[in-house]
C-alpha cells in the first residue's frame, strides 16, 4: 500500500527557486533519476546538484528515488482532487520498476513551478482534461525501467556477472543461477554512481504485474482514517482565518461599510474591501500581463479573524452599501432566449466536410431541433480554500491546488513578488470539477495575507462557493440531419451558440485560433460518426456573465444535442437507434464494440417502439468518443405520474488501457452520478444580476436515494495507450436519459433539467 509523503510544513521560501529544489534534493541518500518532459534521462542527479530553473538550466519534471531503506520515490507534479492518479502514475513507475508495490510512496514536488513541468498542451501549470495518465505513460515508465537498469548493473558489477545473468522482481535483483539477492535500497548508492541508460526497453503488457491489476487506493484509507489533510486542516504559527462577502450583484463595487462596528467585535482582527487589480499577470511568465474579463477581480469585504467562526459570526453584523452593476438587470432565461435567436447564423466553423448545403436540400426529410441547458455550478464537496502566506521576498501557499499557474499570477500581480520565489504545498482535495483552476480565490488570499503581514486561510462557505462564480454557461445548439430516402444521414449540421471560455481567461487567444476549443470539443475533427457532409461551427455569444470551465466542459451540451438528434433521426425514420448508430460507426471497429456491448448488457430489443400516455418505462442509449476513448451508455428509465425514475446505468468504455481498473470504474460512476444531476437537477437561476441558489436544498445533486444500479466494463486492454476517463462519463449520461424518456412515454424533452412539462411529441 502506498502512503502519500507529508510535505506540509511553513519552511519559508525567502531562498527562491533554488532553495525549494536543493531542499527536495536533500532527502536520505540513493539513487535520483532526472527527467525531462518529454521522457529522456538528463543525468544522474547523485553526479550534479539539481539547478535554478529560472537561470535557464534544467529542472526536473519528475523524477526517482530509491532510498537506502528501501523506499521508492516518485515525484509527481500532478494534482489529484479524488481521480486516483497518484495511484495510476505510481503504478506506471513501479511497473518498470519492478519495485514492490508496498514500498512505494507518491509524493509532491517541492517546486511544481518548475519549468518542465509546464502542460505540454496549455503552456500553464494545470493538472485536467484527462490528461495526466497519457501524458505521462512514456515518462514514468522509461523513469522506472532506466533505475531497474542501473540498480541490476550495480548488482551485476558485485557479483561480477553480467546483467543478463540477473532479473528483478518486487525490490530486489537477483543472480539467476545463483540464487543471490540484493534489495534496491542495498543497491541504491552504488548505482547513483553509474551512468544512466542512454536507451531502455519497455515491458510488453504481457509482462505487466502491476499495471491493469486490481487493488485498492491508499487513498481511501487515508480519507477513512484521517491521515489525509486538506486546506482546511493546516495550521500554521499566527495565523488568521478569513471570509470574503461578495456583492449580491455580479460585479458590484463596494461603496462603504460599517467597518468600526465589526472590528469591535470578539476575534475579529480586521474588516476591508478588497481590491483586486483589473490587470492580472499572464500565466505564462513570457507574456504580457492583462485584463481577464472572467470574474477574477470581482469586489468584496473580507473579515479577518482569529478563527473562521468568529469570522461568520461578524459577517451577520455587516452591513454593506453595493453599488450599481452593468449587471443589474442580467437574468438568465434573458440570455437563453438571446443565445436562442442566434441559432442560424453561419458562426465560426469548426468542422466542414462534403456540401451540406445540397445535401439538406436535396434531402428526403430533414429533422432539426434545438437544444438547451442553464447555467451550471460546480458544487464540489469541498468548498473552495486556500492558506496564503506573503512576505517581501517570497508567497507561500498551501491547499489544493489545481493550476500552480494561478498563484504565480496571484504572487506576482498582488504581492509584487516573482513566481521564482513561490512555495506550493499541495493537499488533498474534495473535488474540483473545474472550480479549483479558477483564479479569483487565491488572488483574495494573496491580498488578505499581503494586508495582515501573517499566514491566512481564506475559506468560502457552501453559500460563498455557490455565490462566488463561477458557472458553466448556459448553451442553446441546433441541429439538424438530412435523410435519403432511406433513412441514411447525408448531412450533419450543428449550430453551439456560447460564450467563449478560453479568451477571458487568455485575453487575445481568439485572434490567433478563431474558433475556441473549449467550446467545439466533439465537433471539430473528433466528430465521431460518419457523415458524407458537415456543417458544424461555433456561435459566439458573449451575456456578459462570467463562465468557466466544467466537469466535461463543451462535451456535456455537444454531446447532448449530437446524441438526441441521432435519437430523433432514427425514430424519424423508423430505423433503431443502436443500428442506426452502428451504420454511422462504420470503419470504427472499437467504437462499435463499445455500444453492440452497452446494448447487450441492458436487454436492448431492437424495433422496440415509444411509449404512449406518459407513463412507462423504456432504454435510451447514447455513445461518443473522447479524451482518447470510446463509451457507451444505456438508461432503464420509467415514467409515473410526471417523475423520472433512472432505475439502471450500464456504461462501456474502452479506454485503450487501464493503468489503474479500479480508479477507473470509481471515475466512471462518479461521472455518471454528475450526468444525472445534470439531467434531471442542476440548474443556476440568476435574476436582476443575481444567483438565487445558496446550498444543497435548492441547487440539489444526486444523493444516495436517487442512485440507480450501475453496470460498469471496461473492455480489456485493446493494445492502444491510456486514454482518459476522469471526464468520459458524465455527456452521454443526459442525452441517454432524455433519449429513454421517449422511449418510455413519446415525449421527446430537449432542456436540462428535464420535466415533463416541457415535453414535445
Amino acid at each position: 500500500m502506498t502512503r502519500e509523503l507529508n510535505l506540509i510544513d511553513a519552511t519559508p521560501a525567502s531562498g527562491g527557486r533554488r532553495r525549494f529544489l536543493q531542499a527536495g534534493a536533500a532527502l536520505a541518500g540513493g539513487l535520483l533519476l532526472e527527467i525531462g518532459s518529454a521522457g529522456q534521462f538528463i543525468r544522474n542527479a547523485a553526479a550534479a546538484p539539481i539547478t535554478d530553473s529560472a537561470a535557464g538550466n534544467f529542472a526536473p519534471n519528475a523524477w526517482v528515488r530509491v532510498t537506502p531503506d528501501n523506499r521508492v520515490l516518485l515525484v509527481v507534479h500532478k494534482y489529484d482532487s479524488g481521480t486516483g492518479v497518484k495511484n495510476a502514475l505510481g503504478l506506471m513507475l513501479a511497473e518498470e520498476l519492478d519495485a514492490d508495490w508496498a514500498t512505494v510512496q507518491v509524493i509532491q514536488p517541492d517546486d511544481p513551478l518548475a519549468k518542465a513541468y509546464l502542460h505540454p498542451l496549455w503552456g500553464m501549470h494545470a493538472t485536467g482534461g484527462s490528461t495526466s495518465v497519457a501524458l505521462e505513460w512514456n515518462t514514468l515508465r522509461r523513469a522506472g525501467a532506466a533505475a531497474r537498469a542501473m540498480l541490476v548493473a550495480c548488482a551485476a558489477q558485485r557479483w561480477a556477472v553480467e546483467p543478463a545473468a540477473c532479473k528483478t522482481a518486487a525490490g530486489a535483483v537477483i543472480h539467476v543461477a545463483s540464487g543471490q539477492r540484493l534489495t534496491y535500497g542495498e543497491l541504491a548508492e552504488g548505482a547513483a554512481r553509474l551512468p544512466v541508460p542512454l536507451e531502455v526497453t519497455l515491458k510488453r503488457p504481457d509482462e505487466f504485474v502491476l499495471i491493469g491489476k486490481e487493488r485498492s487506493s491508499y487513498r481511501v484509507a487515508d480519507k477513512l482514517t484521517g491521515r489525509a489533510r486538506y486546506a482546511i486542516d493546516i495550521k500554521l504559527p499566527d495565523m488568521l482565518s478569513a471570509i470574503v462577502v461578495h456583492a449580491p450583484v455580479v460585479n458590484a463595487r463596494v461603496v462603504s461599510f460599517n467597518a468600526a462596528e465589526v472590528k469591535a467585535l470578539p476575534g475579529v482582527r480586521d474588516v476591508f474591501a478588497t481590491e483586486i487589480p483589473e490587470t492580472i499577470a499572464h500565466f505564462r511568465p513570457d507574456a504580457p500581463a492583462a485584463r481577464p474579463i472572467n470574474g477574477a477581480s470581482q469586489p468584496g469585504v473580507a473579515i479577518v479573524a482569529d478563527h473562521f467562526w468568529a469570522a461568520q459570526r461578524a459577517r451577520q453584523a455587516l452591513k454593506v452599501v453595493w453599488g450599481d452593476s452593468a449587471m443589474k438587470d442580467f437574468s438568465a432565461q434573458a440570455a437563453i432566449r438571446a443565445m436562442a435567436a442566434r441559432v442560424d447564423e453561419p458562426g465560426k466553423k469548426s468542422k466542414v466536410k462534403g456540401d451540406a448545403d445540397a445535401a439538406f436540400q436535396g434531402a428526403a426529410k430533414v429533422v432539426e431541433a434545438v437544444y438547451t441547458m442553464p447555467y451550471k455550478a460546480h458544487a464540489q464537496m469541498e468548498p473552495l480554500s486556500i492558506v496564503a502566506w506573503v512576505r517581501p521576498d517570497a508567497v507561500e501557499y498551501w491547499g489544493g491546488v489545481q493550476v500552480p499557474s494561478r498563484c504565480a499570477q496571484a504572487a506576482e500581480t498582488i504581492a509584487g513578488v516573482s513566481r521564482d520565489n513561490v512555495k506550493i504545498h499541495l493537499t488533498e482535495a474534495g473535488g474540483s470539477f473545474g472550480a479549483r483552476e479558477g483564479l479569483h480565490i487565491i488572488l483574495e488570499a494573496t491580498y488578505i495575507a499581503k494586508r495582515m503581514g501573517r499566514p491566512v486561510k481564506l475559506l468560502y462557505s457552501r453559500e460563498d462557493d455557490m455565490h462566488a462564480l463561477y458557472y458553466q454557461s448556459a448553451s442553446v445548439h441546433k441541429a439538424r440531419a438530412a435523410l435519403d430516402a432511406a433513412g441514411n444521414v447525408q448531412a450533419f449540421s450543428l449550430r453551439a451558440v456560447v460564450p467563449s471560455i478560453k479568451e477571458p481567461d487568455d485575453p487575445g487567444f481568439l485572434a490567433k485560433v478563431p474558433v475556441d476549443p473549449s467550446c467545439t470539443e466533439g465537433m471539430r475533427d473528433d466528430f465521431y460518426y460518419q457523415v458524407p457532409a458537415l456543417d458544424l461551427a461555433w456561435v459566439r455569444h458573449e451575456p456578459g456573465l462570467p463562465v468557466w470551465w466544467w466537469r466535461a466542459v463543451s462535451y456535456v451540451p455537444n454531446i447532448f444535442a449530437i446524441e438526441s438528434l441521432i435519437d430523433e433521426a432514427a425514430h424519424a425514420s423508423a430505423q433503431d437507434p443502436v443500428a442506426l448508430r452502428r451504420k454511422l460507426l462504420h470503419g470504427k471497429p472499437e467504437h462499435v464494440a463499445v455500444l453492440d456491448r452497452a446494448a447487450a448488457l441492458a436487454g436492448w430489443k431492437a424495433g422496440a417502439k415509444p411509449g404512449k400516455g406518459g407513463n412507462g418505462r423504456g432504454l435510451g442509449v447514447a455513445t461518443y468518443e473522447g479524451y482518447k476513448s470510446y463509451i457507451a451508455i444505456v438508461a432503464d428509465v420509467s415514467v409515473r405520474n410526471g417523475a423520472i425514475t433512472v432505475h439502471k446505468i450500464t456504461c462501456v468504455v474502452d479506454c485503450g488501457l487501464a493503468v489503474d481498473p479500479g480508479s477507473v470504474r470509481q471515475q466512471l460512476a462518479g461521472g455518471i452520478y454528475w450526468g444525472m444531476s445534470t439531467a434531471l437537477m442542476n440548474a443556476v437561476h440568476i435574476e436582476n444580476g443575481g444567483v438565487k441558489q445558496s446550498n444543497f436544498h435548492d441547487y440539489p445533486v444526486v444523493r444516495m436515494s436517487d442512485a440507480p444500479a450501475l453496470e460498469i466494463v471496461v473492455m480489456p486492454p485493446s493494445g492502444r495507450q491510456p486514454g482518459g476517463v476522469g471526464e468520459l462519463s458524465n455527456p452521454p449520461v443526459v442525452p441517454a436519459i432524455g433519449n429513454a424518456i421517449f422511449a418510455a412515454t413519446g415525449k421527446r424533452l430537449r432542456a436540462t433539467p428535464f420535466a415533463l412539462a416541457q415535453a414535445s411529441v
